[in-house]
């Protein structure tokens, strides 16, 4: 009886973990297809790229600037 019960408890356990490794396999395999077909759109659709222009700081800006660090490093200090 004993050996029976264990006999069948080793079967579950092997079809257990067979079933979960293979979920996994397959889910590996379902990512590495999917990040695939996702570059290849990329290709095929590429993504507009915004230029952003630095702004030029003039000479009022500058000041501005360096009014914010002073005020900044004050409330920084107390």
């Amino acid at each position: 009886m004993n050996s029976e019960l264990f006999a069948k408890s080793v079967e579950l356990m092997v079809v257990g973990m067979g079933m979960t490794f293979s979920f996994l396999i397959l889910l590996v395999i379902m990512l590495n297809v999917l990040k695939w077909g996702v570059s290849l759109l990329n290709k095929i659709f590429p993504e507009k790229v915004e230029v952003v222009k630095t702004p030029v700081l003039t000479t009022q800006d500058n000041k501005k600037l360096k009014i914010a660090i002073a005020l900044a490093a004050i409330k920084a200090a107390k």
